[in-house]
């Protein structure tokens, strides 16, 4: 740290940022083992203005016995540019066949 001419001090180094894959990846660990779900796909990643990251991901909740009608969650988490977890939520339950298109 510095002082500054008025005897405040001052980080030098600004915080660690993460990189867009680091974030889905620490996204896609965390949901993964909040969930002890399988992940199906990464739907959305931003970054909002402040540096957090917003990645929202897919899970299979519930295998289909037959075909391709798995039960599907949506769940999204805001990560730090430092790598913390700041939320975690389910936002959306749906069957694969009813995906948007």
């Amino acid at each position: 740290m510095k002082q500054e001419p008025k005897g405040q001090f001052v980080d030098e180094a600004p915080a660690p940022s993460m990189t867009i894959m680091q974030a889905i990846a620490q996204a896609r660990e965390t949901i993964a083992a909040m969930t002890g779900l399988p992940i199906d796909s990464v739907v959305q990643c931003k970054r909002s203005e402040n540096l957090n990251w917003g990645i929202a991901v897919d899970v299979v909740e519930s295998p289909a016995r037959m075909g391709d009608n798995d039960l599907l969650a949506t769940y999204e988490v805001e990560i730090t540019a430092g790598g913390d977890m700041q939320s975690f939520s389910r936002i959306r339950r749906y069957h694969r066949e009813d995906r948007d298109g």
